[in-house]
């Protein structure tokens, strides 16, 4: 399992430049944050795009699905307008751009796979061929879509898959095994220290998502969690500046 670091920028720095952006990305780095995480999802000519909705309405000017419309046509769109005028003009970046602006900043990624409407097995083809190819950064990938885990895995079998979940099942070990996953990624709000304690009882690293409080962050790590995921890395950061109990890291 590759090493993750206790704190993670959730679509970059999401709390003060627009989400999944190059934007976000940097302003993540100059808070001191080793790793991102971003959404990474197909365009309809089979490109690979970073967005985290299935829509554009949310997060660009543009309106429907994402994945029904070509590269040519999202690169035209404003993604950076709808959060300040200051970021007007950023653009949905490819998983290309992002990898490239995060191996000469030195930062890793935990790239989630989210076919949002697109063909599951097909993301994952595309994203395997563009990591074959990409500049070395560290990555962790994961994602909610069962079909997505497994068939990432069979593809990139050397490369750490995160198993995305809301809740934790009662029988989450037969599908993590099953899934070949290599963490548990889970909404910190379900979890309580009984339910951290199974899973770092065997030997899963746990990843939390989205955890803004540095009190709760502390919490999570007191029970072993690994890496919390925020939007807003400059605050847990700071609160944080390392790992409070380092047993609690990746194997």
């Amino acid at each position: 399992m590759i090493e993750i670091p206790h704190i993670v920028a959730h679509r970059g720095a999401s709390i003060e430049a627009p989400e999944n952006t190059i934007a976000a990305f940097r302003v993540a780095g100059a808070r001191q944050a080793k790793w991102i995480e971003c959404d990474v999802t197909l365009s309809a000519d089979n490109k690979c795009i970073l967005i985290h909705d299935d829509t554009l309405d949310r997060t660009t000017n543009g309106t429907g699905p994402a994945y029904k419309q070509p590269l040519d046509t999202l690169r035209d769109l404003d993604a950076g307008a709808w959060f300040s005028d200051i970021y007007k003009g950023e653009r949905i970046p490819t998983l290309s751009d992002t990898l490239e602006t995060l191996f000469f900043m030195d930062m890793g990624v935990n790239l989630e796979i989210k076919p949002s409407g697109c063909d599951p097995i097909r993301l994952c083809q595309e994203v395997a061929a563009e990591l074959a190819h990409a500049k070395a950064v560290p990555i962790l990938l994961s994602s909610f879509d069962d079909i997505a885990v497994a068939e990432i895995r069979r593809l990139l079998p050397d490369m750490p898959c995160g198993w995305l979940l809301e809740t934790l099942p009662d029988d989450w070990r037969d599908g993590y095994a099953k899934l070949g996953a290599s963490a548990l990624h889970i909404d910190h709000k379900a979890l309580d220290r009984e339910k951290a304690g199974e899973i770092v009882a065997a030997n899963v690293p746990l990843v939390c998502y989205t955890v803004n409080d540095p009190d709760r962050a502390r919490e999570l790590f007191d029970w072993g969690v690994t890496s919390v995921i925020t939007d807003d890395p400059a605050r847990l950061i700071a609160a944080i500046p390392r790992h409070p109990n380092p047993q609690g890291h990746a194997r």
